[in-house]
Formats: C-alpha cells, sequence, structure tokens
C-alpha cells in the first residue's frame, strides 16, 4: 500500500494527463468520422504489416517442407518422360505392358561443391543408405551436374561437370548430331563441345542435350546448354563449340541421382564382347 502511495505521489500528473489524453482522443475519434476513418485506416495498415511479417516467418520455417514437397513431385515429373521408358516389346500391347521404366530418380541436396579447380567435385547428402551407387548421373532441376564417383552410408562425392575428366555425349536437339562435352577447366558457366560435323547448320541459341549414347548414365533428352559460339577445328573439320551450360554450378542445391534399371546387364554384355560403341552422327 505504501509503494502504491509513492508511486501515485510521484507518478500521478503524467498517469492523470494520459488518462485526460485518451478521453480526449476517444471523444474526438467518436464525434469525427474523418478522425475515425483515418484511425482505421492506419490501424489496419500496422495490423496488416505485422501479418505480413508474420508470414514471412512461418513461410522462413516451411520452407524445408515446401522443398521436400516440391522435390518429390520434381521426381514423379522425371518418371513420366519418355525417356525413362522404354518398350520391350516387339508388338506393344499397351503402355502397361509394353512399355517399363529404365530411369529412376532419387532428390538430393549437395552440401559441398568446388569451383575454382580444374578436377571439381561435390557431396550429396545420400549414400548406400539411400540407394545411392558409383556410376549414377546426377541432374539439377536445369540440366546435368555431374556422376557419382564415390558413396559412403549417408553420403556420396560426385564428380561434377565442371571436370576436365567429365567427357559425355550431347546432341543438338534440332538434328540429332552428337558431339562430346569438354570442360576446358576455365569458367564455371561454359564449356565446350567438340565432334559436330561442319555441314550441321549450327546456329547461335541452338539447345544441346544428352544424347544417351556411349554411356549408362544420363537418358537422352537432358539439357545440358546453348551454344554461345563456334569455329570450325582447323585438323578435323568439325566443330569447336562454345555452349553455356544451363545448370548454374554456383548456386548448385536441389539435384536427382538417376538410376538406370539395366546399366549391370548392358554392361556385363558390352564388356563381354569388349564392345565399345562410338557416338553415331545423324545426317
Amino acid at each position: 500500500m505504501r509503494n502504491l502511495s509513492f508511486l501515485l505521489q510521484r507518478f500521478g500528473f503524467i498517469l492523470l494527463f494520459l488518462l485526460l489524453e485518451g478521453i480526449a482522443v476517444f471523444l474526438v475519434f467518436r464525434r469525427s468520422n474523418f478522425q475515425k476513418v483515418a484511425f482505421l485506416n492506419s490501424t489496419n495498415e500496422i495490423t496488416g504489416e505485422v501479418y505480413s511479417y508474420y508470414s514471412g516467418f512461418r513461410e522462413y520455417f516451411y520452407l524445408k517442407k515446401q522443398n521436400e514437397m516440391l522435390s518429390e513431385e520434381n521426381v514423379r515429373l522425371y518418371s513420366l518422360i519418355q525417356q525413362s521408358w522404354r518398350n520391350f516389346d516387339a508388338q506393344p500391347k499397351g503402355i502397361d505392358s509394353a512399355y517399363q521404366q529404365v530411369f529412376t530418380y532419387s532428390p538430393c541436396r549437395v552440401i559441398n561443391n568446388s569451383l575454382d579447380k580444374t578436377q571439381n567435385f561435390f557431396t550429396i547428402d545420400a549414400g548406400a543408405n539411400q540407394g545411392i551407387h558409383a556410376g549414377m548421373g546426377i541432374i539439377s532441376p536445369a540440366g546435368i551436374a555431374g556422376v557419382v564417383k564415390g558413396v559412403s552410408p549417408n553420403f556420396a562425392v560426385c564428380m561434377s561437370v565442371l571436370n576436365t575428366n567429365f567427357p559425355v555425349s550431347v546432341q543438338l536437339r534440332k538434328s540429332k548430331d552428337a558431339g562430346t562435352l569438354a570442360w576446358d577447366g576455365k569458367s564455371p558457366v561454359f564449356s565446350k563441345v567438340v565432334g559436330i560435323p561442319n555441314h550441321v547448320n549450327l546456329q547461335l541459341g541452338d539447345t544441346l542435350e544428352t544424347s544417351g549414347l556411349k554411356s549408362r548414365i544420363f537418358p537422352e533428352g537432358i539439357m545440358v546448354g546453348f551454344v554461345a559460339g563456334f569455329t570450325v577445328d582447323p585438323d578435323d573439320g568439325s566443330y569447336l563449340v562454345l555452349i553455356r551450360l544451363s545448370t548454374s554450378f554456383t548456386a548448385l542445391r536441389q539435384v536427382y541421382a538417376i538410376d538406370y534399371k539395366y546399366e549391370a546387364e548392358q554392361k556385363q554384355l558390352e564388356d563381354s564382347l569388349a564392345v565399345d560403341i562410338a557416338p553415331v552422327n545423324h545426317d
């Protein structure tokens, strides 16, 4: 009681002023429609800002779940593309019986990535326990990214496309003429393609994609990049093509591991016959 009396003596005038100020404001807004509308508009604006920040705060913490859902949806869509299926029936009886899915996709994330070497690698957060094994192709939502080289129970190290030891057969989407992707160890944005014959009608902006030839890593039709320039190699007369890679390796995060169901069978047959199939150019 003594403390309350002390507070009233010390802050009584301030409390009385605040009380009277509150009554005055109430009377002003009660009698003046203009002031009432202005007050409500200000209140609504403040409330809207609060809700906006709260919504953004919630969305931040739901990003992981949303990314997981998006990855699962992308896997489903990848599984539906034509290149993931193959017809094993000489007389098709319908897609359910005649076609089998030969490529499956598993979502994972890049947790370490090098860009400044001539032989770059990246690490993903999935390994043998998640069905990852050496030789699986890795793609980003925008195109090819690399190939798995080694695995542990829960992680895998992948050779990046930005590696001078990473050749893969590619083709022009419009004509199916094939060449070989060969990174020169310089830019993380550009690479080179060699071996496309110079009779092809090559133009700036043409799309290059995986050919599916001489490789069990990628199905045909996965994006690689776009023609940014080209010259003719004086040694063999083929094109030397500069391409802008479709995958942004400086922002490589969400990726997908590709498993080829018949890899072992195909490899066993080719190895038993010592077969070395070269890429084929389609005239």
